[in-house]
């Protein structure tokens, strides 16, 4: 065998390794704590639309969302001390909108009403 051809086959065999090794590799990695949770927003009016219901539609596996125990079917009650429910939905936006480094309190409520409160932080 040419020094040329070994060097080709020894660059396969490493392209081959290195590629089976990258699943395992992301996988040890620390994974990245997204929030995770999806919400199904309801309002009313026109002009000023108010919030009548927040429900949480979709947990990510593995997320903040998830380790906090939401389900699909609670209902998001206040976000940082503010009313959800009932609240103007041009007021509620800031306090929707999650930035890095800042921790955010929510209050939920199951479907058999017991409510429960859920920290989280965007990486």
């Amino acid at each position: 065998m040419s020094e040329f051809s070994r060097r080709r086959a020894l660059a396969a065999l490493l392209a081959t390794a290195l590629s089976m090794a990258a699943p395992f590799a992301s996988a040890q990695a620390p994974a990245r704590k997204d929030i995770g949770f999806g919400l199904q927003v309801s309002a009313d009016g026109i002009f000023n639309l108010k919030v009548t219901k927040a429900v949480v539609t979709s947990v990510q596996t593995g997320s903040q969302a998830e380790a906090a125990g939401l389900s699909v079917g609670d209902e998001l009650i206040r976000v940082d001390g503010v009313r959800v429910p009932g609240a103007k939905a041009s007021d509620l936006k800031p306090h929707m909108e999650f930035e890095v480094g800042k921790a955010k309190r929510l209050v939920l409520r199951r479907p058999d009403g017991t409510q429960y409160e859920a920290t989280f932080t965007k990486e």
